[in-house]
């Protein structure tokens, strides 16, 4: 979450060796805005990222990740496991767990309320059911976020250029300089408390693209104990990044 930054292209990949000998592959991007080297795990990508400055301080962000391969080897192994979008697995909407279920037609995917909840997937053949499925999600998700959108917007007296529902890989939502507000797709699986806190946050940074005491005050201005949600986020959101990585 935030505002946009422009990194550069990552320049290269390389690995790094733990004490016990095993080989931990690494991906190098350079983006000017950091302030330092840096590790990172990306959990949509399952892969740990190293970060510099610059170019030329590339080798010591390299060092910086072999300092610190076995914590790297632990955390990608706590990432929880994939979630399959395919017929009879059961992935989180709204919150909600729901019963994932392939049925032959063209129309509509739907939700069937119940003691176990089923959304139902109608497509031609069972091949299209994943690609039906993610429209399905990024649908809802955008329906749901132009709403709170909306309404925060109204209250910070904003107006943001367009809303964009995407794959996003290392954030949950962004809002740049002209305007435009990014946000991953997945959030529509997270509690809608949570999402409303997601479109605050990016609304805010309309009025402060920082994260300032002021912005924390727009925040709270549209979402009164925003924390409950920005935690929630924090302890969920590996695992709704899981949700796709799975195939069949």
């Amino acid at each position: 979450m935030g505002f946009d930054s422009r990194a550069a292209p990552a320049p290269a990949q390389t690995e790094v060796e733990t004490s016990d000998g095993r080989r931990v592959p690494i991906r190098l991007v350079v983006n000017p805005r950091a302030r330092h080297v840096s590790v990172r795990i990306d959990p949509t990508r399952r892969e740990a990222i190293a970060t510099a400055p610059s170019q030329r301080q590339l080798k010591r962000a390299v060092r910086f990740a072999a300092e610190r391969a076995l914590w790297i080897v632990s955390e990608l192994a706590r990432l929880p496991s994939g979630v399959s979008l395919s017929p009879g697995a059961f992935a989180p909407l709204r919150g909600a767990s729901h019963e994932l279920v392939y049925e032959h037609g063209r129309t509509s995917p739907r939700v069937e309320e119940g003691a176990t909840p089923r959304l139902v997937v109608p497509a031609p053949d069972p091949a299209l059911f994943e690609g039906r499925l993610l429209r399905y999600l990024k649908d809802q998700a955008r329906a749901d976020l132009s709403l709170a959108v909306a309404r925060h917007a109204a209250t910070l007296r904003v107006q943001p250029a367009r809303i964009q529902v995407k794959e996003l890989r290392s954030r949950w939502g962004s809002c740049s300089a002209d305007g435009v507000l990014s946000f991953a797709w997945r959030i529509v699986l997270a509690p809608p408390f949570v999402l409303d806190y997601l479109a605050a946050h990016e609304v805010a940074h309309l009025r402060e693209m920082n994260h300032s005491r002021r912005f924390w005050a727009h925040v709270r201005a549209c979402t009164p104990g925003f924390e409950l949600a920005r935690d929630w986020l924090h302890t969920h959101g590996c695992a709704l990044h899981a949700v796709g990585l799975a195939r069949q």
